[in-house]
């Protein structure tokens, strides 16, 4: 056998969404979220200072300008370049600089997020995200990489915001339960720009009444051509005997504006 070994990559990332500061496992950035409104053909120059703490290892960094994905709970998640086929993308027209560095403990870089708005850019949003990431760190078989991923949300200037979506499911969680009865929704943003939105449903007996309420306030944006998963919890006061019910189910914007609604029957 070949005395060649091979590491196990153990990738830690996170996601940064709301702070414009934060830090992971040693690794921090100032300037965790890029979030801002441009109109066709101006240039976008934006800097991320990367530190790490004074206990730490030295660290060889690399850096690179990827696709805007979210996962099903809607964490930012980095879609590589031939994978990033979202015509909301943003990554085309940005780069990152420097592609590389090291960091001694405690020390800082800067890096810089530079790109021109294409004079044909369209309307809506655009998407991009810095992913900064360590080499891996370790000895033998398992290395350790961390990883930190700052969103780029851009908003086109005087361009329509379309914010619509649509349902793309409701079922119901099994088994069915008369004490304690959810249901997981999947809602997709149809637009062409980011919004938060906020989900509300009832449990109704056939007559229309309200037996329970779940709602679920939703504080992140969903970008463009991603779908979430939500779940619903009811919890009547009293346990549902024997029958017919419904639950009905409307997605609006934080306005109160509805996206979108659906219904579904179940027995008990």
């Amino acid at each position: 056998m070949s005395k060649i070994g091979f590491m196990i990559l153990i990738y830690i990332q996170i996601a940064v969404i709301f702070c414009i500061s934060t830090a992971y496992g040693g690794l921090g950035v100032t300037g965790a979220l890029i979030e801002m409104e441009v109109a066709p053909g101006d240039h976008i120059s934006q800097e991320i200072e990367v530190q790490t703490d004074v206990g730490d290892s030295p660290m060889d960094l690399l850096v690179d300008v990827m696709g805007y994905g979210q996962s099903p709970h809607g964490g930012s998640t980095e879609i590589s370049p031939d994978k990033d086929l979202s015509p909301y993308t943003a990554r085309p027209f940005l780069k990152a600089s420097p592609a590389s560095f090291h960091l001694e403990p405690g020390a800082k870089q800067v890096v810089t997020l530079e790109g021109d708005v294409p004079a044909d850019v369209g309307a809506g949003g655009r998407y991009a995200i810095v992913n900064i990431r360590s080499q891996p760190m370790g000895n033998g078989t398992v290395g350790i990489s961390l990883a930190i991923n700052v969103p780029i949300r851009l908003t086109i200037k005087g361009t329509d915001q379309v914010k619509t979506g649509e349902i793309e499911s409701l079922e119901l969680v099994q088994p069915i339960s008369g004490v304690e009865q959810n249901a997981n929704l999947i809602y997709k943003n149809t637009g062409n720009c980011h919004y938060p939105f906020q989900v509300v449903a009832t449990l109704d007996d056939k007559a229309g009444q309200v037996l329970a309420n779940a709602s679920v306030p939703v504080s992140s944006p969903i970008i463009p051509t991603c779908s979430w998963t939500i779940e619903l919890p009811f919890r009547p006061l009293a346990a549902l005997s024997a029958g017919d019910y419904n639950i009905n189910v409307t997605v609006s914007l934080e306005d109160g504006t509805p996206l979108a609604s659906k219904g579904i029957e179940f027995k008990v």
